[in-house]
C-alpha cells in the first residue's frame, strides 16, 4: 500500500499581514505594469444596465467577464478594438429600442444585420465581420453563442447568393491595390535626394514594406535597436512578434534596398536612442521632436504615405495597376499584396510565397493571386 503523503498547510493563525500587505504590492505592481500596455488602454463600452437580470447565464459570464478584463484575453490592440467597436454598436441599437443588449435575441440581431445591409449599404463582409466580434464575446462570457443559430447562419449562407441573383454580378471582396517593384523603382528615382526629408522617409518606409513584407503595424514599431547592419552591408531587421506569431524571423535587406535604409538611418535616425522608434514623427526639416520618439508611426500614417505614392505616379502617367478586383488607391497592405504577386511572377514556389508574408496557410496567398492576369491561365494551353 502506497504511503500517503501529508502535505504541510499554513495554519490560518499564521497568515500575517505582512503577507497580505505583500500580495497587494503585488497586485498593485501588475496594475502599473498593465497601464503601459495599449490593450489596456482601451475603453470598452459600459455594459451595466445591458444585461437582462434574468439571464440564467448572467452570473456565470460576468464572472468570465472578471476574469477576461484581467489580462483582456491576451488579445491584440486591434482585436480589442474592433470587438469594443461592434459591440458598443450593438449595445447603442439595442438601447434605440429599449431591449436588452445580452442575451442576444435572434430576431433583433438578424432585423439588425438587415438594416444594415438595406439601409446602410454595407457590405457582405462588415457583417461577417459585426458577427464574429459578437461571436468572440459570447466565448469570452462562455455563453451559449446566439450568432452561431441556425437561423443565423442559414441568413448568412445566402447573402452572397441572392446579391449576385439580384444583381447579375459577382460579389468580390475588394483586396488592397498591389504596389508592385517597379512602382517603387519609380519611386526610388523620384525620392532619393535624402535632404528632402518626409519624401526620403517615405521612400524608406516604402522601401522597407515591400522587401520585407511587413505589415504596417509592425513597420511603424521598428526600433533602432530592432535594425542590425551586417558586415556584407545587409540589414537585418529583428521582430518582436508578428499577427501570426510571438517569435517571427528576422527580416533581411539587401543592395539597393539596405542602401535606403542604411542612408536614412544615418541621415535622420543618428540622435534616437536604441530604444526610439525610427519612424516616429519627424519634421519637414528633418527635425525629431524629444515628445514624441516613444510614439510609433501609426498605421493612418502609413496609408497616407502610399496616397501620395499613388497620386504622384498618377500625375505623373506612370502606370498604376488598375483592376475590378482591388481598391482604388495604394494603402498599408498595398506592398504585400503587389510583392506577393510579384513573387508568384518570378517563379516562386507555394511555400516561399506563403514564408513571404509570414502566412499561416495558403488561403491568403491564393486570395492575393487572384487578380492577377489570366495571360498565362492554365486553360490557354488546351487551346494551343
Amino acid at each position: 500500500m502506497a504511503n500517503t503523503i501529508h502535505l504541510p498547510l499554513i495554519k490560518q493563525s499564521e497568515v500575517t499581514l505582512s503577507h497580505l500587505k505583500k500580495h497587494d504590492e503585488i497586485h498593485q505592481q501588475w496594475a502599473q505594469q498593465q497601464q503601459h500596455l495599449s490593450r489596456f488602454k482601451l475603453n470598452f463600452p459600459d455594459l451595466s444596465h445591458s444585461f437582462d437580470p434574468d439571464w440564467p447565464e448572467l452570473p456565470n459570464s460576468l464572472l468570465h467577464l472578471a476574469d477576461f478584463e484581467e489580462n483582456r484575453g491576451g488579445l491584440s490592440t486591434n482585436t480589442l478594438k474592433m470587438l469594443a467597436f461592434v459591440v458598443r454598436k450593438w449595445d447603442e441599437h439595442c438601447k434605440d429600442l429599449s431591449v436588452y443588449s445580452f442575451p442576444i435575441h435572434a430576431p433583433v440581431l438578424l432585423a439588425w444585420f438587415k438594416s444594415m445591409k438595406l439601409d446602410q449599404e454595407n457590405k457582405i463582409n462588415t457583417l461577417k465581420q459585426y458577427r464574429a466580434q459578437l461571436s468572440l464575446f459570447h466565448k469570452i462570457m462562455n455563453a451559449t453563442d446566439s450568432t452561431k443559430l441556425p437561423v443565423v447562419a442559414h441568413f448568412f449562407s445566402s447573402l452572397a447568393k441572392d446579391e449576385m441573383e439580384l444583381t447579375g454580378t459577382q460579389t468580390i471582396e475588394l483586396q488592397a491595390k498591389p504596389f508592385h517593384k517597379h512602382h517603387l523603382t519609380c519611386l526610388m528615382d523620384i525620392w532619393g535626394n535624402e535632404k528632402i526629408a518626409i519624401q526620403y522617409r517615405d521612400l524608406t518606409v516604402l522601401t522597407l514594406a515591400y522587401g520585407t513584407l511587413l505589415r504596417e503595424g509592425e513597420i511603424g514599431k521598428i526600433r533602432k535597436k530592432h535594425i542590425k547592419i551586417l558586415d556584407c552591408g545587409d540589414i537585418n531587421i529583428e521582430r518582436v512578434t508578428s499577427k501570426t506569431t510571438i517569435s517571427p524571423e528576422p527580416k533581411r535587406l539587401t543592395g539597393r534596398f539596405s542602401a535606403i535604409v542604411k542612408r536614412y538611418l544615418y541621415v535622420y535616425c543618428q540622435g534616437l536612442s536604441e530604444e526610439e522608434f525610427i519612424f516616429c514623427w519627424l519634421t519637414v526639416k528633418g527635425d525629431r521632436p524629444a515628445g514624441y520618439r516613444q510614439t510609433p508611426m501609426s498605421g493612418m500614417t502609413i496609408d497616407r504615405i502610399y496616397q501620395r505614392a499613388h497620386k504622384l505616379l498618377l500625375d505623373r502617367g506612370d502606370v498604376v495597376t488598375s483592376g475590378g478586383a482591388h481598391r482604388k488607391v495604394w494603402s498599408g497592405h498595398s506592398s504585400r499584396v503587389g510583392a506577393l504577386q510579384d513573387g508568384y511572377k518570378a517563379g516562386l514556389s507555394l511555400t516561399q510565397l506563403i514564408q513571404l508574408g509570414d502566412w499561416k496557410s495558403n488561403e491568403m496567398v491564393l486570395r492575393y493571386l487572384r487578380g492577377l492576369s489570366n495571360d498565362n491561365s492554365p486553360n490557354l494551353l488546351l487551346q494551343d
